[in-house]
């Protein structure tokens, strides 16, 4: 592994005084906002020129100027104080609030999560509630998220597990993919006339699928190949061929007609998704409301 890059970057508590004796164009000002001595800022801003190699101001008599590395720097600085005051909000919460992080998959996210949050806002405007598909290589719970949305069969040790629904799959394409089909759609066995979309590594595959059936699966070569379900579902809604759609995270895209249901009959997968909070975690009123909101009436 290459060595971690090094930023060349001066004492934060330096730019911050920079910022404000720029404001008030006045060491003075700078000082009575923070806080601290005239002095103090007299030497900070010093220092930071020292680290520089740059004179930022100049000393008048009885003001101060900016000379022209001064101008140049200070809208980066109180940029980059901005996004970083901005970020530190955002994900530690404020004015109060603590945030409830909720982690998922990117398609359970996409499909299932996503519409349902601008109700839970809407419903909760006290709780800042944060959607995350990042998985980190520490314990969960240890790792900053406080509810989790797992696929399996509920028995993890160390949480609480609440069943959220039940996973079915069926053969699904675009209207216009079936309008223009050459081939019929009988049965289920004409679909290996068909292009198939594959999902490289999903758990209900259709080779699952035809071993359902009694029937020869035919090889992933011979369609179009995903690694992504939620990519895979976009190619199919386009026309790209006929795809296993996982319910009801479709349920959305054959409502509105985006896809439809080829066949009629739903297969069940063979576990479900679970809404999973750390053992204990569920007694904190932010994390409770957000399991309340979520769980099946």
């Amino acid at each position: 592994m290459p060595p971690p890059l090094r930023r060349r970057l001066p004492p934060l508590n330096w730019l911050r005084i920079f910022d404000a004796a720029a404001r008030h164009m006045s060491f003075t000002g700078a000082a009575e906002e923070l806080g601290v001595t005239q002095a103090a800022v007299s030497q900070q801003v010093k220092q930071l020129e020292d680290w520089l190699g740059a004179q930022l101001f100049k000393r008048l008599p009885r003001s101060l100027t900016l000379t022209d590395a001064g101008i140049a720097y200070l809208p980066q600085v109180r940029d980059a104080l901005d996004r970083l005051g901005t970020a530190t909000d955002q994900i530690f919460g404020h004015h109060g609030r603590r945030a409830v992080t909720l982690r998922a998959a990117t398609t359970v996210a996409a499909l299932w999560l996503a519409p349902r949050l601008a109700s839970f806002r809407d419903s909760h405007p006290d709780i800042a509630l944060r959607l995350t598909t990042l998985y980190a290589p520490v314990d969960f719970g240890q790792d900053g998220v406080d509810i989790e949305v797992r696929y399996g069969a509920g028995t993890w040790p160390g949480v609480k597990a609440l069943k959220l629904f039940e996973e079915w799959f069926l053969p699904v394409c675009s209207p216009g993919y079936r309008a223009a089909a050459r081939e019929p759609f009988g049965s289920p066995a004409d679909l290996q006339r068909h292009r198939l979309i594959h999902v490289l590594g999903e758990r209900e595959d259709w080779g699952v699928y035809f071993q359902h059936l009694g029937l020869p699966a035919p090889a992933a070569a011979d369609g179009l190949q995903f690694d992504s379900l939620l990519i895979a579902i976009q190619a199919c809604a386009v026309g790209g061929g006929v795809m296993l759609g996982t319910g009801p995270l479709i349920e959305g895209l054959l409502t509105e007609g985006r896809l439809v249901d080829l066949f009629g009959k739903r297969i069940p997968a063979r576990h479900a998704h679970y809404l999973v909070v750390p053992d204990g975690g569920e007694a904190a009123p932010e994390i409770a409301a957000v399991v309340n909101f979520l769980k099946p009436a």
